[in-house]
């Protein structure tokens, strides 16, 4: 196939006006109508594009960012986050929650000379809880980001847009804090979008296992709740 795609570029290299096909109108319009769709998404994200920003600022290009399957990941981590490398951009095609924690440690360990970050749920992570355990003894160069709801937000956001009351969509969630200390990893909070950068900056420049709990109760709503296109039956 490789040998097919360069016999077919010599071919048509000198081929006379070939680059004057190129609709510049059209690669114009492209642009516009990213940056719009870029721009809505931001607006519905609210104060959270805040924190999609400190996580781009806070680590450097080349890291790993392996997100699991949760509302910051589908807002705005498969969608706004840049990434500049096929191979720092771990995310599980299938869709199920509890595969973060597991994969970016694999990522940490394998590669220790740049930094991690794991993007996670807390019903994700509860999904997988103890991997914590395997975190704090390997210490790798992880950050281990929890956008803590206390429950599955996803759900909750799906129940509620459907107008009725919620059901089996709340958490007990452990007090990460706590947790951190007990295993012996670093702890960091997150309780508002104006923490976000100094927290992550802080949280990369250790160089070990962190986990940084985003707050979200104290973070705030997003303006336009995140739901997947999935339609929840009449009953």
């Amino acid at each position: 196939m490789v040998g097919e795609i360069g016999a077919f570029l010599d071919a048509v290299s000198g081929v006379e006006g070939l680059g004057e096909s190129v609709d510049t109108a059209w690669t114009e319009r492209a642009r516009e109508t990213r940056d719009r769709v870029r721009a809505t998404q931001r607006s519905g994200l609210g104060d959270h594009a805040v924190l999609c920003d400190a996580v781009r600022a806070a680590l450097p290009r080349e890291a790993v960012i392996a997100r699991d399957v949760t509302i910051a990941s589908s807002s705005w981590g498969n969608r706004l986050l840049p990434m500049f490398d096929p191979r720092s951009n771990i995310f599980p095609r299938g869709g199920g929650i509890g595969q973060g924690l597991g994969m970016a440690i694999g990522a940490a360990i394998a590669d220790e000379t740049r930094p991690t970050l794991g993007l996670v749920g807390d019903g994700g992570l509860a999904v997988h809880l103890g991997e914590i355990l395997t975190m704090a003894q390997e210490k790798p160069w992880l950050v281990l980001l929890v956008c803590n709801d206390g429950g599955y937000g996803v759900l909750r956001n799906m129940q509620s847009g459907a107008g009725r009351g919620t059901y089996a969509v709340d958490l007990t969630t452990p007090d990460f804090a706590l947790l951190a200390q007990a295993v012996g990893v670093e702890y960091r909070r997150i309780g508002g979008a104006s923490e976000a950068h100094a927290v992550l900056e802080d949280a990369v420049s250790l160089r070990a296992p962190v986990i940084v709990e985003v707050d979200l109760a104290s973070y705030g709503e997003m303006p336009t709740p995140f739901t997947p296109p999935v339609t929840v039956p009449s009953s």
